[in-house]
């Protein structure tokens, strides 16, 4: 079998799943048995097998006698072999992303068909920029990734290592948003913002090119059955290359080699952490049923490639950005051209959306740090580094705290405003009606929704970033609880 055919197997991401605990159920019976126990096999004189054999080992017969036929299948014969043997129908292949009957409540347009008629000035320029296709998230302001459980087909499954499963569910979570929402806020305000200023661009650029890459070579995810998916919140997004994958490697190795640069720090610790760090996150992607072993692989070396490219330039690229005097009209000039050029998709996908949340981040920190520097509250050190490292006090610790609490706060309001300010303003410019966003009815075109919602994303998410690196330590330097280093962090 060729190598990439073979890693990109369902099959062996379900063997992956096997070996760490996860049981399909089919019937009330494992598809999987325990490992102390042999599946029973009756040979009859055509050499079928009897019903009790696991739906791996049918596949794996199968596969056997047609390589004794001098037979080689293709990945879509297999799946279809796979879907034969389980006895689905075609109408269930809740995971074939490349079936578009798929009936998932985010695959519909309300008002849009084929012949859509905007007006000749949605064709215009939205037409145009947006592509025919756009690709973007479409739904209501508090719509989210998933399907309804009702919408997807339900897979028993039982754990049979609790440890694996919370460690990888737990893994996985290192890259999402919850997570770098909490962890640029505390790196920022208690830690080192100049080290964050360049993580935060790196992984701006690092997750573009990903979630672009995902939306042109439109790779689906494996197939299920074999694979079992645990965490189906993505499941809408194609697979490779798994942007999990590079933002667990760019994220730790980043953070290490960027604060080897500037504190003195034993490197063997700090590798040691990026490397169980990155491995955990890839391992979770493979647990949860979510990606190919290709998949992994090849978001591993795009992103080795990716920072090979920009650790060397990422201080330059810094200090443009907080000393020239057009960077503010560069950073939004050059962000907003990454939304509207985003590869337009044949079908829908939230990689676009998610993709704007993450530039608008990186946008409002560019300007912070821009109006940071040039109101004097940042300054250049007067000693060049690597510093000694600080460590808090028990006061210091308490502060830490009080920080990252009052800021969190200061952050939800933020975003509660914004979303609000900007979803009215981008509904009144286009005169459309709020309710028929929110609720999908009336005549809201597609391309209509779509600005509505990168707008109002790409609007409140520069005013999170920016509140990050400016306003938030700004308020803790009016009530006398900053971090005295941050003056120096440039």
């Amino acid at each position: 079998m060729d190598i990439f055919e073979r890693l990109r197997d369902p099959c062996l991401v379900a063997d992956i799943q096997h070996y760490f605990g996860v049981r399909r159920k089919e019937d009330g019976k494992s598809y999987y048995p325990p490992d102390d126990e042999t599946i029973a096999t009756t040979h009859t004189n055509d050499n079928s097998t009897s019903t009790n054999c696991t739906l791996l080992d049918r596949y794996l017969q199968q596969q056997q006698l047609n390589s004794t036929q001098n037979k080689t299948l293709t990945l879509d014969e297999k799946q279809q072999q796979i879907e034969n043997i389980s006895g689905l129908e075609p109408r269930h292949r809740s995971n074939q992303l490349t079936v578009p009957e798929v009936d998932c409540k985010t695959h519909v347009r309300q008002g849009s068909t084929a012949s859509d008629t905007s007006g000749e000035w949605g064709k215009s320029w939205m037409g145009s920029l947006l592509g025919e296709n756009t690709g973007g998230t479409e739904g209501s302001m508090e719509e989210d990734n998933t399907l309804s459980e009702s919408e997807v087909e339900e897979v028993s499954y039982t754990i049979h290592n609790r440890l694996w499963y919370h460690l990888f569910f737990f893994a996985t979570s290192l890259g999402g948003e919850l997570f770098y929402s909490v962890f640029f806020c505390f790196w920022a305000w208690n830690i080192d913002g100049a080290v964050l200023r360049r993580v935060i661009v790196i992984w701006m650029i690092t997750m573009y090119i990903g979630q672009a890459m995902k939306d042109v070579l439109k790779v689906p995810r494996p197939s299920a059955p074999p694979v079992i998916r645990l965490d189906p919140r993505w499941q809408l997004e194609y697979g490779l290359p798994s942007t999990h994958a590079m933002v667990g490697a760019a994220m730790p190795f980043s953070v290490l080699i960027l604060s080897l640069e500037r504190y003195q720090l034993d490197w063997m610790v700090g590798l040691a952490i990026a490397l169980v760090w990155c491995a955990c996150v890839c391992f979770s992607r493979l647990y949860l049923g979510m990606h190919s072993v290709l998949d992994v692989l090849c978001g591993l070396l795009l992103v080795s490639i990716l920072l090979c490219v920009l650790l060397p330039w990422v201080d330059v690229l810094d200090h443009l950005t907080l000393t020239h005097p057009a960077s503010p009209a560069l950073s939004i000039t050059l962000t907003l051209a990454m939304v509207v050029c985003y590869p337009a998709t044949d079908r829908w996908t939230p990689a676009r959306g998610d993709t704007t949340v993450i530039v608008g981040v990186g946008c409002g920190s560019l300007l912070g740090s821009w109006l940071n520097y040039q109101t004097g509250v940042i300054r250049e050190p007067s000693l060049p580094p690597p510093y000694t490292i600080i460590w808090p006090s028990l006061n210091m610790v308490g502060l830490t705290l009080l920080r990252t609490i009052l800021g969190l706060v200061v952050i939800v309001a933020v975003k509660a405003i914004f979303k609000s300010l900007s979803f009215a303003t981008i509904c009144a410019l286009l005169q459309v009606r709020a309710e028929d966003y929110v609720n999908k009815t009336g005549t809201l075109t597609s391309r209509h929704r779509l600005v509505v919602e990168l707008f109002y994303k790409f609007i409140t998410y520069i005013a999170i970033g920016f509140t990050v690196v400016y306003t938030a330590p700004m308020a803790f330097r009016l009530i006398g609880i900053e971090r005295p280093t941050f003056y120096t962090e440039v």
